[in-house]
């Protein structure tokens, strides 16, 4: 430390040390930053600096939860639903999805600020940055059996940020390596997956796995440690260990009394202890379980025994007529669920049980609602780096 800080007597929002300090704690709300801008002409330079804005990403590591991409096809109007209050409540039509008539793009989920489409017509799947507009393009890998005509085709795909620096802040990720992961089932009863590495440029060898019972609707994956994990409506759970390239299957925890066909009824999630965790509605109650060794060294379910009863936190006589619940989503970092009911669309935090409408609407949804999570600020100027709109090709 130089000598002339040690030696200043400038009040601490005056001094030219102290106060970037200082704005790092504002709390990494969309509207943090533009209103401590407007404060004076000397914080609105400290905090459009772009060396400010990376130091405010990395001090505070995790994003905010900005809102939920609903719906599947791009060409059924795609739709962004803000969760955050006023003023921090990012209008829907902010995040455009990319679409012209040409092109048909299924959206497919979000992950560490990025989206994730595919478009089975070009055989591509697309990388895309929701605040910038950037897009990375990538073929799909050679050896892709795939007839679009078919019907029982079922498609996930999941991006991650494949950076491993230390301190590095997930949210700024589309110039960074990035990995794809592509995994499809087929007449119910193969599955295959493939992984690409923006870092090589190539896709590594298809891997596939077959299953005896019905592989039926695919949800959208979640990230657990080293794995991406997807669930069937059987309750069983499709693993890819980003490692070894290779798939597994979980089977369904053994007194879970899981349905063959649970469609909305399942959802994957990610526990305090980075283990695979597993919840299953059934009669306005949800049912939770994790992956855990026993005595033995045998990984295997375990209840927590740990039921939510869902009728004491919805509104009053929100079920008089209709109890019908299904998951639509799930947040692995901020552990909050996505619930459909006759009333709109909830989002349920799992560990806090604070639930809070997103979307009002008469009757069950049945799209799914992929969460994005960003560092955003309202208004130009002030800004993580907005960057240029444009479109990448590989």
């Amino acid at each position: 430390m130089s000598m002339s800080r040690l030696r200043s007597s400038a009040p601490p929002l005056e001094d030219e040390y102290l106060l970037p300090e200082i704005l790092l704690l504002l709390p990494p709300q969309p509207s943090s930053l533009p209103r401590a801008s407007l404060v004076c002409r000397r914080w609105l330079s400290v905090v459009s600096d772009p060396d400010f804005g990376k130091r405010f990403r990395k001090h505070h590591q995790k994003p905010p939860l900005l809102g939920f991409f609903r719906g599947y096809s791009v060409s059924t109007e795609h739709h962004f639903t803000p969760v955050l209050d006023s003023p921090d409540c990012i209008p829907a039509a902010r995040f455009s999805v990319p679409n012209n008539n040409d092109e048909h793009w299924n959206f497919l989920g979000c992950r560490h600020g990025l989206a994730i489409l595919l478009n089975m017509w070009l055989r591509e799947v697309m990388v895309w940055d929701p605040i910038t507009g950037l897009q990375h393009r990538v073929a799909s890998p050679r050896g892709l059996m795939f007839d679009p005509d078919i019907h029982w085709v079922y498609w996930q795909a999941e991006v991650i940020c494949a950076d491993a620096q230390q301190g590095h802040a997930h949210g700024n990720c589309f110039s960074g390596p990035l990995k794809l992961v592509l995994i499809w089932v087929i007449g119910f009863t193969k599955a295959f997956a493939c992984l690409y590495e923006s870092a090589s440029g190539l896709w590594g060898d298809i891997v596939s796995m077959d299953s005896t019972d019905f592989m039926l609707c695919i949800r959208p994956g979640i990230l657990v440690g080293n794995a991406l994990c997807w669930v069937l409506s059987s309750g069983k759970v499709i693993v890819f260990d980003l490692q070894t390239q290779l798939l597994d299957m979980i089977e369904k925890p053994v007194d879970s009394h899981i349905n063959t066909d649970s469609y909305g009824l399942v959802q994957p999630l990610r526990t305090h202890d980075n283990r695979l965790g597993l919840a299953y509605l059934s009669d306005l109650t949800i049912q939770l379980w994790e992956r855990k060794s026993n005595c033995n060294g045998v990984v295997t379910w375990v209840s927590l025994q740990k039921n939510i009863q869902l009728e004491e936190l919805f509104p009053n006589r929100m079920f008089t007529h209709l109890k019908t619940i299904i998951t639509l989503g799930y947040d692995e970092d901020t552990n909050v669920i996505v619930l459909s009911t006759v009333g709109g669309v909830f989002m349920l935090q799992l560990d806090s049980m604070k639930i809070k409408r997103i979307y009002k609407g008469a009757g069950i949804c049945y799209d799914n609602f992929h969460p994005y999570k960003n560092f955003y600020t309202a208004g130009r100027g002030v800004g993580l780096e907005l960057g240029q709109s444009g479109k990448v090709n590989t």
